[in-house]
């Protein structure tokens, strides 16, 4: 989820003192003055689905990713005293045990308990008023920078006036079609003596499907405006030579209605997870969210537990209807094809990972190429997602 992956970010800052004279000098980067915090992320939603909560510790500037916090017990209790079990379904991955969907009016609270014995608690939270995408729609834009590109916009509009603080979250998926696809493959029946075959490939691997998260902190509010409308908000944007607009795209946006306690702690994080403000000169202080510790109240936790209204919209994209002069994307790598006669060669090939995409009988020619260059597969998945519409 965004808020894992803003976290990540964050740590930089909490996990050691960072900082940076005047002068100019060779800096040695790493952690100092490491603090083992646990990092909790949980937005229970008014969507009757199995709710999730994650949780893991801050790490070490110089380690790959978070550690994950197992075996722990986690529950959310409403205020009518109905308790929601989650059962650890991954490494630190807590999923609800029945599905469940938050009920505007009721209180609800998060508590874990670590298997060191240590509990922690929310403070109690309220699911905000709900408001829909009125509608989802791609523009033809011009960014602040000069650049052109397709921006993906929301308007959102709540006649209550209530609901003020809004975060965006959204799910891209496209095309996968390899340049050097075809429906044959080289089938090896003997390497010493060569022998093989041309036949039929056995699984789908022309055209695949890939989905990729959002990975930033998309906030807006209607609180100085003279009424809750979100019109034309970017919540996207996209180059025309971005490789997703290759073929096929599809944008699924969320919406998310929060708290103001929600969209300060949200604001802030995306304030200080910016790229921009990771060598600032004066280093933020630790971003309290809404969970604490029961044992000992003087200890960090890092994280928050939101209860978020949300609605959702899917629009289809295709390059042409925006600019319809622009030259198609390139697939992600440089694909090559080689030929080669001798059997014995191409078999050693294949054996090494090359694929075979096509023959030439009168040349006795067979056409290799790189497994990523003739196989969906390798970038994606050929499942068809249930929403595809092409």
């Amino acid at each position: 989820m965004i808020l894992k992956r803003k976290i990540t970010w964050f740590l930089v800052f909490i996990s050691f003192g960072l900082m940076i004279g005047s002068c100019v000098e060779e800096f040695e980067f790493g952690t100092q003055n490491f603090e083992d915090i646990l990092v909790i992320e949980s937005t229970i939603t008014n969507e009757d689905k199995a709710q999730e909560v994650f949780l893991s510790r801050t790490f070490r500037l110089e380690s790959n990713e978070p550690v994950p916090e197992q075996n722990a017990t986690v529950t959310v209790t409403d205020d009518q005293q109905t308790s929601y079990t989650f059962v650890e379904e991954s490494p630190g991955r807590y999923v609800s045990s029945s599905t469940f969907a938050a009920i505007a009016g009721r209180n609800y609270q998060l508590q874990v308990t670590t298997a060191d014995g240590r509990s922690y608690a929310s403070r109690s939270a309220t699911l905000p008023q709900t408001s829909q995408i009125d509608n989802l729609f791609a523009e033809r834009v011009v960014t602040d920078q000069g650049v052109e590109g397709i921006g993906i916009l929301v308007d959102s509009f709540d006649p209550t006036g209530n609901a003020n603080f809004y975060r965006y979250e959204f799910e891209e998926t496209y095309q996968i079609i390899p340049p050097f696809w075809s429906e044959i493959e080289l089938g090896i029946i003997s390497s010493n003596p060569p022998e093989a075959e041309l036949v039929a490939r056995s699984r789908e691997e022309r055209v695949c499907y890939r989905t990729q998260f959002s990975n930033n902190i998309i906030l807006t509010t209607t609180s100085t405006l003279a009424e809750n409308r979100v019109s034309g908000f970017r919540v996207h944007f996209i180059e025309p030579d971005n490789t997703v607009l290759r073929n096929r795209y599809s944008i699924l946006v969320r919406q998310f209605v929060q708290s103001a306690e929600a969209n300060q702690f949200f604001n802030t994080l995306k304030e200080f997870s910016d790229s921009e403000s990771l060598f600032s000169q004066v280093q933020p202080g630790f971003v309290s969210g809404n969970i604490l510790s029961v044992n000992d109240p003087d200890e960090n936790v890092l994280g928050f537990f939101d209860v978020a209204s949300v609605s959702s919209a899917r629009i289809f994209v295709e390059l042409k209807d925006f600019f319809p002069d622009a030259f198609r994307p390139d697939f992600p790598i440089e694909c090559i094809s080689n030929t080669e006669t001798d059997l014995g060669e191409v078999i050693r090939r294949v054996e090494g990972g090359f694929r075979v995409f096509a023959f030439d009988p009168d040349s006795g020619e067979y056409f290799l190429t790189t497994q990523i260059c003739t196989d969906c597969n390798v970038l994606g998945t050929n499942v068809r997602p249930d929403f595809w519409v092409d």
